[in-house]
Order: C-alpha cells, then structure tokens, then sequence
C-alpha cells in the first residue's frame, strides 16, 4: 500500500468529493455521510481557494515526501504496511491557525492526511510520526477498537506526541502540549475526566471532553494525555517501541502521582 496517488484522482475528480470517498473506502456503504465525518477532521470542501492548495501540494511533491518519511517510520519501527491517502485541508481558522495547516485520520489500516503547502518538510513530518504511531499501537495494542474507553483515548493522543517530540523535536509539536499549566489540568481531571475514563468511544460525551466541547477547554483531553504520559515518563524510561505496547491503565499507574484514580489514591 503505502501512499496512494490520490492527485491522480483528485486530477479527475477534485469537484466530486464523493467518488473520492467511494475511491478509498469503497466498502463503505453511505459515502455522502462518510464525506461528512472526514470534513470534521479537515477533508477539504471544493472551491477555487482548495484548488489552488491542491496545485501548491503537487508542486511541492506532497506525495512523493510523505511516502519517503512513511517508508523511513515503516523500517525504523518494523511495522504493518497501511495506505496513506493525501487531501488539501479545509482552510478554516480551526485547521489553518488552530492545527497549523495539518490534520488527520487513523484507522488500523488506513490514514487520512489533510495538509496545506509548507515552507517545512518536518510539519508534514510529524504529522505522519504522529498519525502512523496511531495506527502501529492499534495494530499491538491488545485491545479491539470498538472496545476503547476515555482513558485509551487520552493516551493514544499522549503517546503519539511523545514520539513526535523524540523524532521531530519540541518545535513540532501540538500546541495543545503547551496550552494549559499543570493546575489547569489537574483542575479539569479532578473535576470531571478522572469519573469518566471507562467512557465508551461511541458515547457522545467522550469525544467532547477528548476535543474540548461544551464547557470543555478545547483539545483538552488531548493536553491530559501528553501530561499523563509526561508523568509517567518522569517515573521511568518510555521508549518509542514500548509505547506501542503499553497499557494505558500502566500509563495511569500509581506511580504517576498527579494523575490517581479515586481507586488509586485511597488504596
């Protein structure tokens, strides 16, 4: 698999979003609804503005960079072969000014990336670190998808930037590492996420309290995950390779002081 030449199709279908979805999910069965959930992690909606980051993407050579870094994670990791499909991003202040240009997707066996043209290879860079580490912990991780709770959640999110931070530098990663102080999310991890970590995926208020809606910070779940594995790493060495592996509910361990479950901290 690898990187799939999704210019070409764009090239023929840029104004049919649709058939592009019908092109790399075809087992999917409503691709009008399927184009409505990639949107809301950065699919591009066809315009003159999108056409133009898409001829900027293909004179960049977008898709022959990603495919040198994914083979370079591939060997360096040892891991499963996935497709990677490339889209401009929807150019909103959410993606553009908030995710700096970059977004994506991570199934087991497939990512979505949605990009914007840069002036540096190591943002898309990181990007791939941190969608591809997603994809190589679903495939170790002794754990079924659809089986993943808040806690899972909080610390795929955490590892993922641990790797980033390691392979790409400090200068790479998510804001949302250095948006809140400590006190800020001890706050919200007392008074609301350490009740609801066993909180199904498909429960609609996990994915408010991961991205920050409704009275939530945003990315606020995604900043408790990097400082639990921040606290964690603080007890003990975490390699890349380990991360892959590694329980959350170790990650949540006793030794990580800040982050105690009730259970934890009365025991």
């Amino acid at each position: 698999m690898g990187v799939i030449r999704t210019d070409l199709w764009m090239d023929e279908h840029f104004y049919n979003p649709m058939e592009l979805c019908k092109l790399a999910s075809p087992e999917v069965k409503n691709h009008a609804h399927y184009y409505q959930y990639l949107r809301k992690f950065g699919m591009y909606q066809p315009s003159r503005r999108t056409h133009d980051m898409f001829s900027r993407l293909k004179e960049q050579k977008a898709w022959e960079h990603i495919g040198k870094f994914y083979k370079k994670y591939k060997d360096m990791w040892n891991a499963h072969d996935v497709g990677i499909y490339i889209f401009p991003i929807e150019p909103s202040r959410q993606f553009m000014s908030e995710l700096k240009g970059r977004s994506g997707l991570t199934f087991p066996r497939k990512i979505f990336l949605f990009l914007s043209p840069v002036e540096d290879l190591k943002i898309w860079e990181s990007l791939v670190v941190h969608e591809y580490h997603h994809a190589v912990r679903m495939e170790r991780f002794k754990k079924d998808p659809k089986d993943y709770h808040l806690l899972d959640s909080l610390v795929f999110e955490g590892l993922a930037e641990h790797a980033v931070k390691k392979y790409c530098g400090k200068d790479y990663i998510a804001d949302w590492m250095t948006l809140y102080k400590r006190d800020q999310l001890q706050h919200y991890w007392n008074r609301i996420f350490k009740e609801h970590l066993q909180l199904e995926k498909a429960h609609p208020l996990h994915d408010d309290l991961l991205f920050g809606r409704r009275g939530i910070p945003k990315m606020m779940g995604y900043a408790i995950g990097a400082d639990l594995v921040k606290g964690y790493e603080g007890e003990q060495p975490l390699t890349v390779h380990d991360s892959f592996e590694i329980s959350s509910e170790k990650i949540l361990s006793d030794k990580n002081i800040f982050y105690r479950t009730p259970e934890q901290a009365s025991g």
